[in-house]
């Protein structure tokens, strides 16, 4: 017989189409809410049949959860890895009347030795739940070894760490992600091309989610039967710096100048694309996420697809897991694929907009 799935108070405030803080307020008469919301509300935990004692009890005994937060160092607000850490930072400022406290902890994405100070520090204050961005695979996969050798939950965002006991992975599936790049890079480049797929990472094989990346890519040509009319070449270079990443291009465009199209498989398919207009090269570039630099070149024509993972989502629903386990005692779903959306030229005012 399945579960009847717990009310929780996100439901009700999204039923009610309030804020958390405004159903708080509601339910023990403190601080001011008009009529009309106040209506809504209690007409909301009617309808839904809400319970909030659990919550109430848990407020009286004054319980704090700290949950601690690991994930690359972001150099620039408008970076990627800001837009996770500000999706944390919204949910810890929607629970923290709740008790919870995030600590936010960064590593920096070429040098491992960071990721592991970072984690010896989180391991010292025990905390009652980490979230984690496991993008070195061997040092992530010790840490969250310890992490349940001392019973603390964990929920992965960005990419997974196979085979191990989180609490939940929030992300892209990043193999399904890597087919429909390969399949959108296809769309755009003639028959008998040579494509790319570009890294830009430290220690390739040491990146979690790259070996799936790249399967996933080639297997869209594998399953379409068009190994025999597309060469696909692999570039990683160990640096996102701009001068660093310009001269392994030029190295490997001198040695490979049937190249037609690449596939970026971070955020910075715009470094690729300012290579491409600065040397007047006709090649047709698919990359990841919609920072303001990939925008910029999606609408000069430089790249032609972005596919968004919803990194702001990942950060507010790996928070709100958390909440809801150590609050409801309630265990989310194993995995949790975020949906991917295929941003072009013409759309991305109207994604902007509504995101």
């Amino acid at each position: 017989m399945e579960r009847t799935k717990k009310i929780t108070i996100q439901d009700v405030a999204k039923y009610a189409n309030v804020s958390v803080g405004t159903i708080d307020r509601v339910i023990h008469n403190r601080g001011k809410v008009s009529p009309e919301k106040k209506q809504k509300v209690e007409d909301a935990i009617k309808k839904l049949n809400f319970n909030p004692n659990l919550l109430a009890r848990t407020l009286a005994l004054g319980n704090q959860f700290l949950i601690c937060t690991l994930s690359p160092l972001a150099p620039s607000p408008k970076h990627y890895w800001s837009m996770p850490k500000k999706g944390i930072d919204q949910a810890a400022a929607m629970y923290k009347d709740f008790g919870i406290v995030v600590e936010s902890y960064f590593y920096n994405l070429f040098d491992e030795s960071s990721f592991v100070e970072q984690t010896n520090k989180i391991l010292e204050l025990n905390p009652n739940g980490v979230i984690l961005a496991p993008l070195f695979l061997q040092e992530s996969t010790l840490f969250v070894d310890k992490l349940e050798k001392q019973n603390i939950p964990y929920v992965l965002i960005d990419a997974d760490i196979p085979d191990h006991e989180s609490l939940a992975y929030i992300g892209p599936d990043v193999k399904r992600s890597a087919y429909i790049a390969g399949k959108l890079l296809n769309s755009v480049i003639k028959e008998n091309s040579d494509i790319l797929i570009l890294n830009m990472v430290k220690g390739f094989e040491n990146a979690s989610a790259l070996n799936r990346i790249e399967k996933g890519f080639r297997e869209y040509f594998t399953e379409n039967r068009l190994k025999n009319k597309i060469r696909i070449h692999t570039l990683t270079i160990n640096s996102t710096d701009k001068e660093t990443v310009f001269r392994e291009l030029t190295k490997f465009y001198i040695k490979n100048p049937l190249i037609k199209g690449v596939f970026v498989t971070n955020s910075k398919a715009y470094l690729i694309s300012d290579f491409h207009l600065l040397h007047e090269l006709d090649i047709r570039v698919v990359g990841y996420d919609l920072v303001e630099e990939n925008i910029e070149h999606l609408n000069k024509g430089g790249i032609d697809y972005i596919i968004s993972q919803s990194p702001l989502q990942q950060g507010v629903r790996a928070v709100q897991m958390l909440f809801e386990l150590f609050i409801y005692k309630n265990e989310p779903k194993k995995v949790q694929h975020i949906p991917l959306d295929i941003i072009i030229r013409e759309n991305v005012d109207f994604y902007i907009q509504f995101h």
